[in-house]
C-alpha cells in the first residue's frame, strides 16, 4: 500500500514519526512523508527505504513584503533617500507589523495548499496526518479521493501552553469536526485515549506508546561513569563510579521544571545533576547555576543523536523528569525520555502526574515528587539512592520494563490497523 505521512515539521529527529515510517517500509507499504522545508534541509531525501518531501512555503504576506521591498528599491534610486526614509520606513514597518497579525494561519494554510496539490499529482492509497496541524489537509484529501484516514494525535494539541486562547479555540473546534472524519485514531498514551473520547464521542483510539527500537537499547552501563556522558575527564570528572548521576536529557523548554531540577542540586545528597540537551532556556539555565553556585552540582551537557540517547543514559544512575502539570497536555505526558531510561536500565524519578504515576510508582521502577518543588524532588532523588538493595530492586523493575515496551511490540499495532484496510 501507498501512503503519505503529513507532519509539521522538517522531519529530520521526529523519532515517532521517523520509526512509523520505517516500520510500514519494512512491512512492504511505500511510504511518502510530506514534511517543512527550511534552511538546513534538503526538499527530499531517502531513509531506510521511504522518502521525505519537504514544502517550501511561499506564503502570500511572504511575497507581498518582497514585493513591497522591490518597489521601495526603484523608487529609491529614482528619487533622493533623504526624503523618502522616513515615509518609506514607516510603510514597511506598519505593513510588516500588519501581515504579521495572520503569520502562523498564512504559514499552516500555504503548507495545506501546496500539500493538496503535491498530493492529487501523486496519488496514494492511504493518508496518515501526524498531529492536529496536518489533520485539515488530510481529512480534505481523504475526502477528495476518498481514501482511508488515520490520525495520529501526539499529543492533547489544544491544550498546549504555547498557544493563545483564541488558537487554542480554533484547533479545538477543528479536532471537534475532523476526528470523527479518521478511519483509525491513533495516540499516545491511555489518558490521552480516555480524553479524547471523552471530547470527541470517538471509539477508543489505538494507544502506540512512544518506545525506542528493542536493538537500540543498552546494556545497563557504569553508575556514575560521569566521564563516559560528558566527554570530560581528569580533575573536573567526578568520575568514580561512587558518584552518582541524575540525568535529564531531552528539550530545555518552558513547563518541564528544569529551574526546579537546577534547585534541587543544592538538596542532593551527594551525585551531580547533569542536563543533556539543547533549546532555548539554556543560557537562562546557565545563568541559574551560576546565580545559584550550583557549577559543581549541575552541569549542562550538548545533546547526543537521537540512536545514541540510551547507550549514553546508561551510564548514568538515575533518570529524572521534573515536567510542570501546565494544562491537560502537560498533565498527561508520557515523554520519549520515560522509555528511553526504561531501555537505558535507569530508575526513574518523575513529576507526580498521571500517566509518569502509572508507569514509575505502577511498576515499581522509581519514586514520584511534586512538580514545582525542588525539595520534593530531591527528596526523592535522595531515597533512590540511600538504599542500594531498593535501589537495585527499582534499577531490576527498569530493565524488565524495557522488555515489555519496545517499539517491537507496540509496532505491531500500527501494523495491524494497515492490514486491516
Amino acid at each position: 500500500m501507498r501512503i503519505d505521512m503529513f507532519v509539521y515539521n522538517r522531519c529530520t529527529t521526529d523519532t515517532r514519526v521517523l520509526k512509523e515510517a520505517q516500520t510500514l517500509t519494512e512491512a512492504g507499504h511505500r511510504v511518502r512523508i510530506v514534511a517543512v522545508l527550511d534552511a538546513t534541509t534538503e526538499p527530499a531525501e531517502e531513509r531506510h527505504g521511504f522518502r521525505i518531501v519537504r514544502i517550501d512555503r511561499n506564503p502570500i504576506h511572504y511575497r507581498v513584503l518582497r514585493g513591497v521591498r522591490v518597489a521601495v528599491g526603484i523608487v529609491r534610486r529614482n528619487v533622493p533617500f533623504a526624503v523618502l526614509l522616513t515615509p518609506l520606513g514607516a510603510l514597511l514597518v506598519g505593513l510588516r507589523r500588519l501581515l504579521l497579525i495572520p503569520h502562523k494561519p498564512l504559514m499552516f494554510l500555504d503548507y495545506y495548499w501546496r500539500t493538496y496539490r503535491l498530493v492529487l499529482a501523486d496519488r496514494p492509497e492511504a493518508l496518515h496526518a501526524h498531529d492536529l496541524n496536518t489533520l485539515p489537509v488530510a481529512a480534505a484529501l481523504a475526502r477528495r479521493l476518498r481514501l482511508p484516514l488515520t490520525y495520529d494525535s501526539h499529543e492533547l494539541y489544544p491544550e498546549m501552553s504555547t498557544l493563545s486562547p483564541r488558537e487554542a479555540a480554533i484547533w479545538r473546534f477543528l479536532e471537534r469536526r475532523l476526528a470523527r472524519r479518521a478511519d483509525h485514531v491513533v495516540t499516545v498514551c491511555d489518558s490521552i485515549a480516555g480524553e479524547l473520547v471523552r471530547r470527541y464521542g470517538l471509539a477508543w483510539p489505538t494507544v502506540l506508546l512512544n518506545c525506542p527500537v528493542g536493538g537500540n537499547g543498552a546494556a545497563p552501563g557504569r553508575p556514575g561513569d560521569f566521564a563516559s556522558l560528558t566527554g570530560i575527564e581528569g580533575p573536573e570528572s567526578p568520575a568514580s563510579t561512587d558518584d552518582p548521576v541524575v540525568l535529564y536529557q531531552g528539550g530545555f523548554a518552558p513547563h518541564r521544571g528544569l529551574g526546579t531540577l537546577v534547585r534541587a542540586g543544592r538538596l542532593l545528597e551527594r551525585g551531580t545533576i547533569l542536563m543533556m540537551g539543547w533549546g532555548r532556556l539554556e543560557d537562562e539555565l546557565r545563568a541559574l547555576i551560576a546565580r545559584e553556585g550550583l557549577g559543581d552540582r549541575v552541569r549542562i551537557v550538548g545533546p547526543v543523536p537521537p540512536s545514541e540517547v540510551v547507550a549514553e543514559a546508561a551510564s548514568a544512575s538515575i533518570g529524572v523528569i521534573p515536567y510542570e502539570p501546565v494544562g491537560l497536555n502537560n498533565t498527561y505526558t508520557t515523554p520519549n525520555k520515560l522509555f528511553d531510561y526504561m531501555a537505558a536500565g535507569l530508575p526513574v524519578a518523575a513529576s507526580r502526574l498521571p500517566e509518569l504515576t502509572r508507569f514509575v510508582e505502577g511498576g515499581e521502577m522509581g519514586l514520584t515528587f511534586t512538580p514545582g518543588d525542588p525539595a520534593a524532588l530531591a527528596g526523592a532523588l535522595n531515597e533512590m539512592l540511600a538504599d542500594p538493595a531498593r535501589y537495585d530492586r527499582m534499577r531490576e523493575r527498569a530493565q524488565e520494563a524495557a522488555r515489555r515496551y519496545t517499539w517491537e511490540r507496540e509496532s505491531a499495532k500500527l501494523l495491524a490497523l494497515y492490514d486491516s484496510a
